[in-house]
């Protein structure tokens, strides 16, 4: 039997208390763009890339999450770097074509919105090359 049928009752039952599966599944971030804070929530298995977009935050993100252009570079505060899993090379590999890459420089598209993220803070660079 599926995972989700197996989970269904939980899901209706809360569903009837008033708590929606998007709210149950909700992570907070926070985007600063501009110097302008702006909370978010994004649902946990969607990429950072996709929140940003869903919350019309200023990503180009050109190729559409490929890992391919660098315009959905972002920049994590340390404590939320310290939390991301490391970058896999191909990440590092385009971040390393970015101006103004700093330590903490990550590509929102292969960030997945997890538990582990809430309250995440990231800085979206005023300016975007795409390294393709």
């Amino acid at each position: 039997m599926s995972r989700l049928l197996l989970r269904l009752p939980h899901l209706v039952a809360q569903t009837s208390r008033g708590i929606s599966t998007t709210q149950c599944r909700a992570v907070n971030i926070v985007f600063i763009e501009k110097g302008v804070e702006r909370n978010v929530k994004a649902i946990r298995g969607d990429t950072l890339m996709e929140t940003a977009k869903d919350s019309q935050i200023g990503l180009p993100a050109v190729c559409g999450g490929m890992c391919e252009c660098s315009t959905c570079h972002v920049i994590a505060d340390q404590a939320t770097w310290d939390l991301l899993p490391e970058a896999e090379e191909e990440e590092l590999d385009v971040l390393d074509t970015i101006k103004g890459v700093q330590d903490t420089s990550r590509l929102a598209c292969q960030i997945d919105v997890t538990r582990a993220i809430e309250g995440a803070r990231f800085t979206v660079p005023d300016s975007f090359s795409d390294a393709r």
